[in-house]
C-alpha cells in the first residue's frame, strides 16, 4: 500500500468557501444555465430539480447556493427531512422568507413585522380545525361541497376516528365547523392580505428569491405533498423560485403508498404543483471518467499524488466504463475495496473486479475480455489528445497511426507504468491456452493459485473463494 493513512474527507456544506470546488462532473455549467433561466423569470416558479440516490443532487444545490450567493442573489436552502416532524411546513415556509426580507436593506422592520402578522393570521386559520375530529354523529351533515377544501381536512381526519369518537366530542366539532363557515370570507380575504404583502415585499428584490427545498423525497409523504400544496397555493408570487430536489420516482411512489393515487393511471400528481423539471444528467452518461477515478483512489491511498497514475487506475477505468456507478455507488465499492485490499497489487486486481460485479457475466474470463475491449475503445477514441494528455511519447515507426486498438491497454501499462509482462494479459492467454490443451486444468491452475485468496485446489473455486471472502469481510 502507498500509505497507511487512508484520505477520508466529509462533505462540509456548511462552510463552502468556493462554489463548485471539486466539480468533477461538470456540474458548473448546470448551475449558472440555471441561474439565467431563473434571472430571466418574470413571475414565481417551481422547479423539480430529479435524479436518483447517489448522482450528487446536494452537492449540487449546495454549491449552487453558494453560486447564487456569490453572485448577489437571494438564496434560501432548507433540508425538508430534517423539518417533517412538523405537523404543517406552511410555518417554517414563511419564516425562512421573513428572515430572508429581515437581512435586506430594501424591506424595513415595519414591513417585516406586518408580513409577520398576516403569517401569523393565516397559521391561525389553517390551524383551526386540524386539532378537531368530526366525530360518528357529526359526520352525516358534513359536505364537501360549498367551501370544500376547508372542510377536506376535517373530513380526511374524522374518518380515522369514526367508531370511537363521542356525541360530546362531535358537538365541539359541529361548533367549530359552523364558525369555520361564519368565517369563510374572513379567512380568503387573509389569505389574500397575505399573498399581497409577500408580492410587494418580493418585488423590491432586485433579483428572484431562489427557495431550495432538499431531501424531500425522505420526508413523510404527507408532509412532502402537503409542503408542495402549500408552495403551489400560498407562495405562488412573482420573483420568488422553488426548486423542489427529489428523487421523483421514489416521491411518487411514496405518494402511491400513502394515498394508494396511482400516477401511470391518474396521471403525474406533481407536475399540477411543478412548473418545470430539471433532471440531473446521469453521471454514468459521462464519458470521461478519468478524473474522478484519480481523486478516489487517491483517497483511499493508492495513488501518491492526485495526478498519478498505476495499473489498478486502469483497470478501475475499464470496470467504470463497464458499470458506470453513479459517483456514491463508485466510492461504496472503493471503500469496500479499501476494507478487504491484500498487500498483493495482482490480488487486487481481482479483487476490485470481483467487488465492482462481473455479472452478467457468467465465466471470469469472459468478464476480462470485455473489460479490455472498453478500455482499448476508450483508450482509442482519441489517441493524440490521450497521449498528450498524459505526456506519453510517440510510439511506432508511422507514429500513434499503426498501433492496433487492441494493442492499446498493453502499450499504456508497458510505455507509460513499465509494466511488460502484464497479469491481465496473463490470465487471458490462460484461458485461451486452456480451451486447446487436453489437461486444461493444469492450464489454468498454474496462473490462478497465484491470486487465489486461498490454496487453490480447483479453477472451478477459484472466484468462489474469492466472493467467500468478500462476503465474510463485508
Amino acid at each position: 500500500m502507498i500509505d497507511n493513512q487512508l484520505n477520508w474527507s466529509k462533505d462540509n456544506f456548511e462552510n463552502i468557501e468556493t462554489a463548485w470546488e471539486g466539480d468533477l462532473w461538470d456540474r458548473r455549467r448546470l448551475g449558472e444555465q440555471l441561474t439565467n433561466y431563473v434571472d430571466r423569470l418574470n413571475c414565481g416558479a417551481v422547479l423539480a430539480l430529479d435524479a436518483r440516490w447517489g448522482e450528487g443532487k446536494t452537492w449540487f444545490v449546495r454549491h449552487w447556493a453558494k453560486h447564487l450567493d456569490d453572485t448577489q442573489h437571494n438564496v434560501i436552502y432548507l433540508d425538508a427531512f430534517a423539518n417533517d416532524y412538523l405537523e404543517d411546513p406552511f410555518l417554517t415556509i414563511a419564516a425562512e422568507i421573513s428572515q430572508t426580507f429581515k437581512e435586506l436593506e430594501e424591506i424595513d422592520d415595519d414591513e417585516i413585522k406586518d408580513f409577520n402578522a398576516k403569517t401569523a393570521s393565516v397559521l391561525i386559520s389553517l390551524a383551526a380545525v386540524i386539532p378537531m375530529i368530526a366525530a360518528k354523529a357529526g359526520m352525516h351533515w358534513i359536505g364537501l361541497g360549498g367551501a370544500g377544501e376547508a372542510f377536506k381536512e376535517v373530513y380526511e381526519e374524522g374518518k380515522a376516528l369514526y367508531d370511537t369518537a363521542s356525541e360530546e366530542i362531535a358537538a365541539k366539532v359541529k361548533e367549530k365547523i359552523e364558525k369555520k363557515i361564519e368565517n369563510y370570507q374572513v379567512e380568503k380575504q387573509t389569505i389574500h392580505d397575505f399573498k399581497k404583502e409577500l408580492a410587494v415585499l418580493a418585488g423590491k428584490l432586485d433579483k428572484p428569491l431562489v427557495f431550495i427545498i432538499d431531501e424531500l423525497d425522505r420526508c413523510r409523504p404527507d408532509f412532502a405533498i402537503r409542503l408542495i400544496e402549500r408552495i403551489k397555493h400560498f407562495f405562488d408570487i412573482p420573483k420568488i423560485v422553488f426548486v423542489l430536489v427529489m428523487n421523483k420516482p421514489q416521491l411518487l411512489q411514496s405518494v402511491k403508498s400513502y394515498y394508494g393515487y396511482d400516477s401511470e393511471m391518474n396521471g403525474d400528481y406533481l407536475e399540477k404543483f411543478v412548473d418545470f423539471t430539471i433532471h440531473l444528467s446521469n453521471e454514468g452518461d459521462i464519458y470521461d471518467f478519468e478524473e474522478v477515478i484519480k481523486y478516489e483512489l487517491f483517497r483511499i491511498g493508492e495513488l501518491k499524488s492526485i495526478n498519478d497514475r498505476n495499473e489498478l487506475f486502469y483497470w478501475l477505468l475499464g470496470l467504470q466504463l463497464d458499470k458506470r456507478l453513479n459517483s456514491r455507488e463508485l466510492i461504496k465499492k472503493l471503500n469496500q475495496y479499501a476494507l478487504l485490499r491484500t498487500s498483493n497489487q495482482k490480488k487486487n486486481l481481482i479483487l476490485l473486479s470481483l467487488i465492482m460485479g462481473q455479472k452478467p457475466y457468467v465465466n471470469y474470463h469472459i468478464f476480462i475480455q470485455s473489460i479490455v475491449k472498453k478500455i482499448n475503445e476508450y483508450l482509442c477514441t482519441n489517441k493524440r489528445s490521450f497521449m498528450q494528455r498524459h505526456n506519453l511519447s510517440t510510439w511506432g515507426s508511422n507514429g500513434i497511426s499503426d498501433i492496433e486498438e487492441s494493442e492499446w491497454f498493453r502499450l499504456i501499462l508497458e510505455k507509460d507504468l513499465d509494466i511488460k509482462d502484464t497479469f491481465i494479459d496473463k490470465i487471458l492467454s490462460a484461458y485461451d491456452n486452456a480451451k486447446k490443451s487436453k489437461d486444461p486444468e493444469y492450464q489454468l491452475i498454474n496462473v490462478l493459485k497465484d491470486v487465489s485468496i486461498s490454496e487453490l485446489d480447483h479453477s472451478n473455486n477459484f472466484i468462489k473463494d474469492w466472493q467467500s471472502y468478500i462476503d465474510k469481510g463485508l
